[in-house]
């Protein structure tokens, strides 16, 4: 029965995906190959390095890559948020910075920093409310050309799509936006920084926790290893599919997108201390499981296994009774320890956040760790 009210569940939201992208066809972005793209660091001064090969590259390039490039410091800190310029600058100048929602815990013990899915409508208040609750402070980031980082309805567009250069150049870019959030949170002196991430929103914590040593732990749910086989498997991304396929075939968008791929940085997820979770959806046909084989079996192998957790539903059916319930077991279990049943019972509504008719709520952090 729970594995029928999934089904239901994902194919309301699969056929609305396909439902939006088709009303905003004629504002997708069309297929086109220039790699310089992927190497801008201002957008109109087309700065770049023409050197850099995307389909070859050393784990010493791929560091250099994700490298931050200005300081930590942000633009403008309030009680409940904070905002930052972005190491990348784009011609949509509200991509250009970025704000991030802040629910402060009064413990300077414990950070997350939760990345949201593609084209989310809204933040994750109750998880951050009820993480905060339990004394881990919860920093919601903002991917690029979401929510106030986006001028029209098809802004996140510019995230993903048949650009294939583009689409490198801004999955960089929130790589850069989130390792801004952890050093700063690094240089308050916070004891633990965890990163989550929800489907895209996971993939850019997994390239974070591999490129950054100030992370202790990482949880990626229902995560796309390959964003080229996200493309080309995902029942939402047949229209992007379609842009694409007459060009270029699946192993050649493999090699060109290698380096925003998690299963080619995979190495840099067996550091020494970094805690990991991986949690599956069984029926997922967006991230589909087995596109995470190949990356839990090497973590196995080399002895880096990660936590793994496997569920019965599909993709955003996670958010549903009694998948949610199990998954905020596991997540609490893995970033606090040992939580109390009534910790558990008032998490059984959070992963995800998955409840996409609620905005955010702001909650008073700063005070807490001024001193």
């Amino acid at each position: 029965m729970f594995r029928q009210l999934a089904r239901s569940h994902d194919h309301r939201h699969i056929q609305k995906s396909l439902d939006r992208q088709e009303r905003i066809s004629q504002k997708c972005i069309e297929f086109s190959h220039d790699a310089s793209a992927a190497f801008a660091v201002d957008e109109a001064a087309n700065q770049y390095s023409p050197d850099f090969d995307l389909t070859s590259w050393t784990i010493g390039e791929g560091e250099q890559f994700y490298s931050p490039i200005s300081s930590f410091e942000p633009l403008e800190v309030t009680d409940n948020s904070v905002i930052f310029q972005s190491d990348i600058t784009t011609l949509e100048n509200e991509n250009n910075t970025f704000e991030c929602v802040v629910t402060g815990s009064g413990s300077k013990e414990h950070a997350i920093v939760v990345f949201h899915h593609w084209y989310a409508r809204n933040r994750y208040p109750k998880f951050a409310k009820f993480f905060a609750s339990k004394g881990i402070t919860v920093v919601e980031a903002t991917l690029p050309y979401h929510f106030d980082r986006g001028c029209s309805d098809s802004a996140e567009d510019n995230f993903l799509n048949a650009d294939i250069g583009r689409t490198v150049w801004a999955m960089r870019q929130a790589v850069l936006d989130g390792r801004k959030i952890v050093g700063w949170l690094h240089e308050l002196g916070f004891a633990k920084i965890s990163v989550v991430g929800m489907c895209i929103g996971g993939t850019v914590a997994g390239l974070i926790a591999a490129q950054d040593e100030k992370v202790d732990q990482a949880v990626l749910m229902v995560t796309p290893m390959s964003p080229a086989d996200l493309v080309w498997s995902a029942e939402t991304m047949k229209p992007l599919r379609e842009r694409i396929e007459p060009n270029m075939s699946l192993e050649e968008l493999r090699a060109a997108w290698s380096i925003i791929s998690l299963n080619m940085h995979t190495f840099g997820l067996t550091r020494r201390g970094l805690k990991k979770m991986v949690i599956l959806g069984e029926e997922d046909t967006i991230a589909r499981p087995e596109g995470s084989e190949w990356m839990i079996k090497f973590l196995q192998k080399t002895g880096h296994s990660p936590e793994l957790l496997r569920l019965g539903c599909g993709h955003s059916s996670i958010g549903v009774f009694p998948y949610n319930l199990v998954a905020a077991w596991k997540v609490l279990h893995f970033l606090k320890e040992w939580p109390t049943w009534q910790e558990l019972w008032d998490a059984r509504l959070l992963i995800g956040g998955i409840d996409l008719t609620e905005g955010p709520r702001k909650y008073r952090f700063f005070d807490h760790w001024r001193s």
